[in-house]
């Protein structure tokens, strides 16, 4: 029988239910440091997580927390980053590092096989590092340059001063590099932020993947001389500014970048997981609002998209989007449009019913394997929770309703809170 497909229909849509997590494990070692673990996945191999106090928030002097991170590539007292390199390849192995504004982490990848092999090589990066002095000229001279490119991107400048402009140049989550900073970072500056927040101590551990007891044991055997962390973090200074309005004029440009946004709840906050599928209707999808009107109707734009970020001691909202000069203030009206149709109008069951799908699959996708399990176990292991956070969570955007997120966007989205922040040519 021959069937003719309507590709202008959508398929059939079914509420998502009784999906099931992975639960992650929490054991604390004989040194009194917390290992947390998920074993989870079908393929034999292993992701170790270290977890320290070495985010911006605990610097002393713009660039140093960053720096110190990615110098620890850079060998160690027993050996050259070369041969850290290529024996961990051989092993089919390599870490790399991280460092954001609440922390810093190591993470090594390997086979399970080869686990107890490759471990060691992170101790060694974590202890006795000794950032050389000309491998640290190197790393100045290309993160000069590197700045010096990014900014001349209106979208790189735009949201540095979108954060600055809603945290404040004092806030971690608002302070940025220069060229002078990476030039006054000196040896002796991330051989102390090194003693301090990297050596002989750590936060905490995280292992995925084909974990049993003996990769837990062999991590414990490794990390017997590690300490707790117990460091007291820098308090979050934050003077930014509401309802900030900037036009940084940049005379080559052809389009504006533009970023709408305010401060916003943080995870902790029980507002923060409705405000995710309001997010998700305005611009958090291909599917939503703002795509809707300014790309696939009106054509002011490629794309443009909304989202929610949560830091530990803040968080934020904001809009981003590139128009072209000529077309900048009929799109940034549209936006307001849109924003303010939130705040007056009930959401039909029919769009509420497809983002609500649509988050719970992003949802599903985003505990898909052992290593994003994990970073949804590092997420509740920074802000204190229990499972029971995603659970709740899948409960709230079943039962949501219209009405509770009109309420919500007349709380959070009025036009005289947003800031707005444009880069582009008048």
């Amino acid at each position: 029988m021959n069937m003719i497909l309507n590709r202008s229909l959508a398929p059939d849509s079914e509420a998502l239910n009784n999906i099931k997590i992975i639960e992650g494990q929490t054991i604390t070692l004989s040194n009194n440091v917390d290992l947390h673990y998920i074993n989870a996945g079908t393929s034999d191999v292993i992701k170790l997580d270290l977890v320290f106090d070495g985010g911006v928030r605990n610097q002393s002097q713009n660039s140093t927390a960053t720096a110190t991170s990615s110098m620890l590539r850079e060998g160690t007292k027993n050996k050259s980053a070369e041969q850290i390199a290529n024996e961990l390849d051989f092993y089919g192995s390599y870490f790399q590092t991280q460092c954001t504004a609440d922390d810093s982490s190591v993470t090594l990848f390997c086979l399970k096989k080869h686990f107890a092999s490759c471990i060691p090589y992170v101790l060694d990066v974590i202890n006795d590092s000794v950032f050389p002095e000309n491998e640290l000229s190197i790393y100045k001279k290309n993160a000069q340059q590197r700045l010096m490119v990014n900014k001349q991107r209106n979208s790189f400048l735009v949201r540095r001063l979108f954060y600055s402009s809603v945290f404040g140049e004092t806030s971690p989550y608002g302070t940025f590099s220069e060229p002078d900073d990476y030039k006054n970072i000196s040896r002796e500056n991330i051989l102390s932020f090194f003693k301090d927040h990297y050596k002989n101590n750590v936060k905490y551990l995280l292992l995925s993947g084909s974990i049993d007891e003996s990769v837990i044991k062999t991590t414990e055997n490794v990390f017997k001389g590690l300490h707790k962390n117990t460091y007291i973090k820098n308090d979050i200074v934050t003077k930014g500014k509401s309802c900030d309005k900037v036009f940084f004029d940049k005379k080559d440009s052809v389009q504006s970048a533009i970023r709408i946004g305010r401060r916003i709840v943080n995870r902790a906050h029980p507002d923060f997981r409705k405000l995710q599928i309001l997010n998700m209707i305005l611009g958090g999808y291909f599917g939503s609002r703002l795509m809707k009107n300014l790309r696939e109707e009106k054509g002011l734009t490629y794309g443009i998209y909304s989202a929610m970020e949560s830091f530990i001691d803040d968080g934020c909202f904001f809009i981003e989007t590139e128009i072209n000069n000529e077309l900048r203030d009929r799109g940034l009206t549209e936006i307001y449009r849109e924003i303010a149709i939130l705040r007056t109008e009930l959401i039909s069951d029919s769009e509420l019913h497809l983002a609500k799908n649509y988050l719970l699959g992003s949802f599903l996708r985003s505990i898909d394997g052992p290593f994003s399990l994990a970073e949804r176990q590092k997420i509740l292991i920074d802000f204190g929770y229990g499972y029971d956070y995603y659970y709740e969570f899948i409960n709230m955007i079943n039962r949501i309703t219209s009405i509770e997120l009109r309420d919500l966007a007349n709380t959070y989205l009025k036009e005289e809170d947003l800031s707005e922040i444009v880069v582009g040519h008048k």
